[in-house]
């Protein structure tokens, strides 16, 4: 598909298309990789840290056998982190990541309510502990 701007003379002086898209393509890539190298070691420290927590609350709570705990823990990390760091990547802010880290705490818990059809209130405080200790390990190493 054609960009009719670009495809205009008076706006590229005659240049071809394909440099120019090459110029700008580079950029972008550049910026996804950026990206890629951070979310990649963040979601790697996130599931190290959560998911035996994870799994160590709710085994000893009985919420879940130890499989399915560590399952668990897996399962809502990788629901909700790519999406905490889609929504921070435009535009990261205090507000912004605190606001989201608070939406994953409910998001995580009610995806183990919904799996473990337990005590509400019970799997607030496990995903909001787990959560915490994500996030401070992740503010001190990354």
């Amino acid at each position: 598909m054609q960009h009719p701007e670009r495809d205009q003379p008076e706006h590229g002086r005659g240049e071809g298309r394909a440099e120019r898209d090459g110029q700008c393509g580079g950029g972008r890539e550049q910026e996804r990789q950026r990206y890629l190298h951070a979310v990649i070691p963040a979601l790697l420290l996130t599931i190290a840290v959560e998911v035996p927590l994870y799994a160590l609350a709710l085994s000893a709570l009985r919420l879940a056998k130890p499989g399915r705990a560590v399952l668990l823990g897996v399962v809502v990390n990788l629901l909700t982190h790519p999406v905490l760091w889609w929504f921070l990547a435009p535009r990261p802010s205090a507000g912004r990541f605190w606001g989201a880290e608070a939406a994953v705490v409910v998001v995580e818990a009610a995806v183990l309510l919904l799996a473990c059809r337990r005590d509400p209130a019970l799997l607030l405080v496990t995903s909001l502990g787990a959560n915490a200790a994500s996030v401070l390990i992740g503010l001190l190493v990354l």
